[in-house]
């Protein structure tokens, strides 16, 4: 019980420090994205509150919620995210994921709009990204979209990432510093495509 304990407190610190990265990074803005991590062998999941920009994350505000989603832990009566339904969606599928971070990167979320998977235009993002497909979209918060999430997830098993027509992207990682590298490499793979596609050969 100790062990458990001291896991929730060390992730709680961990997703404070990579919803402020992400924000900091411009990979979200406003009061938008959530991210959320995995307590390793537990049915339990951390997961940043609705209507707190990732760049004002607590380790304390952090809400603690069950794979079928029970509410454990909510100290000071917040929301949990919106968007935690197909959080608990990708781990119930994918027992590899440790941490997903959901994101509204601009030139990731742009590519989303084009319904194509991303264009991996650098030897780095197709050796590390390999593939990122594109799912449908639908009402944050709904059943709709925790569906879309579901049957992407099962159609792409081994995807890192997926981008969510006109929504943004999930990145998904064994831990919070690998999401939020995936989630990086996506939008600086994103801008280069783009960048690629504007610029007009002599």
């Amino acid at each position: 019980m100790g062990n458990e304990k001291d896991a929730v407190t060390r992730l709680r610190k961990e997703l404070a420090e990579f919803s402020r990265r992400s924000y900091n990074r411009g990979l979200v803005s406003g009061a938008g994205g959530n991210i959320s991590v995995r307590i390793p062998d537990t049915d339990q999941v951390l997961i940043t509150p609705t209507n707190v920009s990732l760049g004002d994350v607590d380790p304390e505000v952090n809400l603690l919620v069950r794979l079928d989603g029970t509410m454990l832990e909510n100290p000071f009566g917040l929301k949990p995210s919106k968007e935690t339904g197909f959080h608990l969606v990708v781990y119930q599928l994918r027992p590899d994921v440790g941490a997903v971070s959901h994101v509204h990167p601009p030139y990731a979320t742009a590519y989303s709009n084009k319904e194509k998977p991303l264009p991996l235009v650098t030897v780095n993002s197709r050796i590390i990204l390999q593939e990122v497909p594109c799912i449908d979209c639908a009402a944050p918060g709904s059943q709709d979209l925790c569906d879309f999430v579901h049957g992407g997830v099962k159609q792409y098993p081994f995807a890192k990432a997926l981008l969510m027509k006109e929504h943004g992207i999930l990145a998904l990682g064994p831990d919070l510093k690998t999401a939020y590298y995936i989630a990086d490499l996506v939008e600086d793979t994103a801008k280069i495509a783009f960048l690629t596609e504007n610029i007009r050969s002599k």
